[in-house]
């Protein structure tokens, strides 16, 4: 499996549980290609012998959110949800609070698995999971080449500091996500 470790972290302590299936929580990445977060969750799945079901939750409130990116961003899902048919995995679609939903579909999962957002409110929704739910909820970053703890401990504030840090990890890096076939 190509997805480094560094990209892995567990949000809570909670020990295995035998639940139905793995959950992946599509937020922050939504793709079902080239998506570190879903390979991970459908990993999971087969190692732990269990089906992969992916939600995503729309909410009427995103801040600074309008009617065209709303459209935008469900012409996308529609695609995604395809993509995903294709594989087997089915993609479930609420209207409503993010860690309302995760948590009503998630009742019996696992594991669920979430991708990584920077935002105040997306850091604020997926620690209220991961405090919340019975099983262990997993974090994996897909949005970036390298995962920001890995390029610096610190805050850069110049291209030219940051620029040598990055390129002497691109080669661990910049490798295709292995698409893991759905049993």
């Amino acid at each position: 499996m190509a997805i480094q470790d560094s990209r892995i972290k567990k949000l809570n302590h909670s020990g295995a549980v035998d639940g139905e299936y793995v959950l992946y929580w599509m937020q922050q990445s939504q793709r079902a290609e080239e998506n570190h977060a879903l390979e991970y969750a459908i990993h999971e799945a087969i190692r732990q012998e269990k089906m992969v079901i992916v939600i995503f939750s729309l909410t009427e409130n995103y801040p600074d959110a309008n009617l065209r990116h709303y459209t935008f961003l469900l012409e996308g899902l529609k695609e995604t949800k395809k993509t995903l048919a294709k594989r087997g995995i089915q993609l479930v679609f609420r209207i409503g609070h993010p860690v309302r939903e995760v948590l009503d579909v998630g009742q019996k999962a696992s594991m669920i698995v979430c991708d990584r957002g920077y935002l105040k409110h997306q850091r604020a929704w997926r620690k209220e999971v991961s405090e919340i739910a019975r099983c262990p909820v997993v974090q994996v970053e897909t949005d970036v080449v390298i995962p920001l703890e890995e390029v610096s401990d610190k805050a850069e504030y110049a291209a030219y500091t940051i620029r040598p840090k990055i390129s002497r990890r691109l080669d661990q890096y910049l490798i295709p996500v292995d698409e893991v076939e759905v049993k």
